[in-house]
């Protein structure tokens, strides 16, 4: 009996070496080896291919082309080329966050590049359409929690390529868009401060006008921001402070009339662009 105990644990231990081995084989043979498509294939031959690619307007396999000829052919003046362009496909790509990641990487990378101006440029307009998309779809119920980080970025982006390349033939479309954009953001603070003075949340309401006051004054923002803080002052029965901002407010807008603007449209109708987005959107353009 007991030779029978020994045989039949010999018999399961034998099983389970099996099985164990057996385990061991599918982890190991049934994990692909990642195979380099490009793998013997010529600078010239990936990166004409990524340029065919970008002609058919197949923008996901000209990307994964322009990134083979940067990783195999680093210090070609191919993947130089394939730095610069790859912001402008990951982009038709619908691929933002990786668009403006590369083209921060070109700038880190190519600080002496001829064409860095053009990259500077592209990520302004990048954020810039974003910003548009995010004015389509704002309004006055959506304005207090939310930041145009987008158009502070695409600014920050022209506002360098300006400073830098005055000359450049970005420059005059680049100081074009910054103007709209410090309109845009002052916007933004006014309709947030409209809010606030909505629910009645005074003290808020005058913080966010202040913040209009003091970094875009001029701005076709700034008679909105008195009105809001006259009206709060208003409400919270000071009226000394009323009175005074309302007579800063007829001396600057001598013909205002103390209304709002309603905040049921999205704020990209208010600033008088159409509300379809993807018209109000601003072609990039490749790399020339």
């Amino acid at each position: 009996m007991a030779l029978n105990i020994l045989k039949r644990t010999a018999r399961l231990s034998a099983i389970a070496l099996v099985s164990i081995s057996l385990l061991a084989g599918c982890s190991v043979f049934g994990k692909k080896k990642e195979v380099n498509e490009f793998a013997g294939w010529s600078v010239d031959k990936i990166y004409n291919n990524a340029r065919d690619e970008m002609t058919n307007k197949d923008y996901k396999r000209a990307s994964e082309l322009l990134e083979a000829t940067i990783a195999q052919y680093p210090f070609s003046a191919e993947s130089v080329q394939a730095q610069l362009e790859l912001p402008y496909v990951f982009w038709k790509d619908d691929e933002r966050a990786k668009a403006l990641a590369a083209a921060d990487r070109f700038i880190a990378l190519n600080g002496s590049h001829p064409k860095i101006d053009y990259v500077y440029y592209l990520k302004g307009l990048i954020n810039f359409n974003q910003n548009v998309s995010y004015l389509a779809t704002l309004t006055g119920e959506k304005l207090n929690d939310r930041d145009p980080k987008a158009a502070k970025d695409s600014f920050d982006a022209f506002k360098t390529l300006v400073e830098k390349f005055p000359n450049s033939r970005y420059a005059k479309d680049s100081r074009e868009r910054m103007r709209y954009l410090v309109n845009t953001m002052a916007q933004h603070e006014a309709a947030v401060a409209q809010y606030y003075l909505e629910r009645d949340a005074y003290v808020a309401a005058i913080n966010r006008s202040q913040e209009v006051l003091r970094n875009y004054d001029g701005t076709p923002a700034t008679e909105d921001a008195l009105i809001i803080m006259a009206k709060s002052y208003d409400g919270m029965q000071m009226n000394d402070m009323r009175d005074d901002t309302i007579s800063v407010l007829k001396k600057n807008y001598p013909n205002s009339t103390m209304k709002l603007k309603r905040t049921s449209k999205s704020w990209l109708q208010l600033l008088g662009m159409r509300s379809d987005r993807k018209k109000a959107q601003v072609e990039v353009p490749a790399p020339q």
